[in-house]
């Protein structure tokens, strides 16, 4: 297989990491050297040639191929076979509706969550249970670290120079959960976004860090849900964007317990999760003095019930939830869902 990017000689393996710090290449930890040999070994797990295309980025027409992925995905310390996944995440980042260029450029510092459903979770030993947005696992912390080296070394998404994120948060090293479906009652998330249950599949999300939600006393969903919707309303990360819900497995069985949907669930929050205007002008989060019978005017996080997405994964024990939102102060990203394509795999895309 004839790759087209440049070779670099250097001495020894100690070497080939000070070289990659020395170019710029890597994340600010080391990085696993690519050989020709490792990044022939990612192209042929995932079906592709060298020169295929794996996204355009459309504002610095920037062309990515899967031997550039490759190559970032080794120095991430990917298995071969976790880079299906990875072209998946990548190319949904592509779609206009993440908004790839203000994702990885903006001041607010989003990092790419992705979310991986279906059976390739447990083929690829992928977390979705305690920890899942801690250290661990290989494959969760290699696929989310090789978004991140892909937006660095391919994008130009250089600290202080392209991204220009006035703090970031931990998620930009890496970001990459599953979801835990053995645990979730109702329609897992690739399912309710219109793929099959057998389907595998990536969310890709521009968010802030994971917020915890502790409700360890309230005995009943109402408990829950009322915890819930105070985060997703707190006027620090407040916009009419879309957001995550991460629930841990002790919360559901409540939730199931007490007759919760899916649906319920996600109309209560949308409902409850708003603030005044008045409160939203005091905040500096819109503009203008308030005004005459702004107290009693409300605006939502988001546009509807759709604009939550409710995600089961974490510890069986321990009242610990999460809510993820959009970095966008307004309503500049959304959630993107791709299928992914393994070789001799057939599937839809949304």
């Amino acid at each position: 297989m004839r790759l087209a990017s440049a070779v670099h000689e250097v001495v020894d393996h100690p070497a080939a990491i000070e070289a990659y710090f020395e170019r710029g290449w890597t994340d600010g930890l080391p990085v696993v050297p690519a050989t020709e040999d490792a990044v022939a070994r990612c192209l042929d797990a995932a079906g592709l040639a060298p020169h295929d295309v794996v996204l355009t980025e459309a504002t610095r027409r920037r062309t990515i191929t899967a031997e550039k992925v490759a190559i970032n995905a080794v120095l991430a310390g990917c298995r071969p076979e976790y880079l299906p996944v990875l072209i998946a995440a990548l190319a949904a980042t592509a779609d206009p509706a993440f908004n790839l260029h203000g994702a990885i450029t903006s001041t607010g510092g989003s990092a790419t969550l992705v979310v991986v459903n279906g059976p390739i979770r447990a083929r690829l030993g992928l977390n979705a249970g305690g920890n899942v947005f801690g250290p661990g696992w290989r494959a969760n912390a290699t696929i989310g670290r090789a978004v991140r080296l892909v937006t660095l070394n391919c994008l130009g998404a250089q600290p202080l120079v392209l991204d220009r994120s006035t703090q970031g948060h931990p998620g930009k090293y890496t970001y990459c959960i599953a979801e835990l479906e053995e645990e979730n009652p109702w329609e897992p998330l690739h399912v309710e976004r219109g793929l099959a249950r057998e389907t595998s599949a990536v969310t890709v999300f521009a968010a802030e860090g994971p917020h915890n939600v502790l409700s360890h006393y309230g005995p009943t969903a109402e408990a829950i849900v009322v915890t819930l919707a105070d985060a997703m309303a707190g006027l620090g990360s407040f916009s009419p964007g879309q957001s995550f819900v991460v629930l841990a497995p002790e919360h559901v069985r409540i939730l199931q317990r007490d007759g919760w949907t899916k649906r319920r669930l996600k109309e209560e929050l949308y409902a409850r999760a708003r603030r005044t205007v008045a409160d939203l002008k005091r905040g500096g989060k819109i503009t203008g003095e308030v005004a005459p019978g702004d107290e009693g005017r409300w605006r939502h996080r988001g546009e509807g019930p759709d604009d939550v997405h409710v995600v089961v994964a974490g510890g069986g024990a321990g009242g610990h939830s999460a809510f993820i939102p959009s970095w966008s102060r307004d309503r500049n990203s959304l959630a993107v869902t791709r299928v992914v394509r393994e070789p001799g795999a057939k599937g839809a895309a949304r």
